[in-house]
């Protein structure tokens, strides 16, 4: 079995985004078992060890730098320690730059809600794992406010758009294996409508519909295929932890 630790980013009376984001890893290979902890209440990490962590989104309003942020940070640093190929969608992309040197703020072009138009692979992004099977320009479901500035030293861009220059990134070391989206592969058209739904708002209309071109599962999900693949390699390399 693959253990995932599931880090869920929200806070309270915030829907829990763990059992969601399990239900679609474990969906991807049913040879996963799942743990989550959720720092902003109040649970620390569990006990045993695991092959991989993911770092949802999160609706909170504040940044990963900011005080309020300092609990998720530390869950950060501890599960840094374990050299596990680490996953993070959309704030955990940003803690993971803030983490590793980068900086993160508000977009200067606003909120980017429903989807992520014409997201491009860079050259780098074009050859690396992560994005295996992408094609050179895609659509993604997503929800943010913030995003990443500036890349932490030694990150490689692997996907950008005219909204945010930092769509994915991966970062790589002998003790830190992290690949994340500032998109979310793991949510459908309809997972996106309710966050937004939650916050009052409303999806922005598109002729693409779930189980279709790139929101089908099958593509939508590319990039956790891919870390998930990544993980198992690890594993079976390295033995378990």
């Amino acid at each position: 079995m693959t253990r995932i630790l599931i880090v869920d980013s929200n806070g309270p009376g915030m829907p829990a985004l763990a059992p969601g984001f399990a239900a679609v890893l474990q969906a991807l290979s049913p040879q996963i078992t799942c743990s989550f902890c959720a720092p902003y209440l109040g649970q620390a990490l569990p006990e045993g060890a695991f092959d991989g962590v993911v770092f949802t989104g999160s609706a909170v309003i504040w940044g990963v730098d900011a005080p309020e942020g300092g609990v998720l940070r530390e869950i950060w640093r501890q599960v840094t320690c374990w050299k596990v190929p680490i996953w993070g969608s959309c704030n955990g992309m940003q803690l993971a730059a803030f983490m590793l040197g980068g900086q993160c703020a508000a977009s200067p072009h606003g909120d980017e809600l429903g989807m992520a138009e014409a997201i491009s692979l860079t050259d780098i992004g074009r050859g690396h794992p992560m994005m295996q099977g992408r094609a050179s320009q895609f659509r993604a479901p997503t929800v943010h406010r913030d995003e990443v500035q500036h890349l932490p030293s030694g990150a490689c861009l692997l996907a950008r758009n005219a909204h945010s220059e930092v769509q994915a990134f991966a970062y790589e070391t002998a003790d830190i294996s992290f690949w994340g989206t500032q998109y979310h592969p793991e949510f459908s058209q309809a997972d996106v409508a309710a966050w937004l739904a939650s916050s009052g708002k409303s999806m922005p209309e598109t002729e693409e519909r779930d189980g279709q071109g790139d929101l089908s599962v099958a593509t939508r999900t590319l990039e956790l295929q891919n870390w998930l693949a990544h993980v198992t390699s690890r594993h079976r390399t390295t033995g378990a932890k």
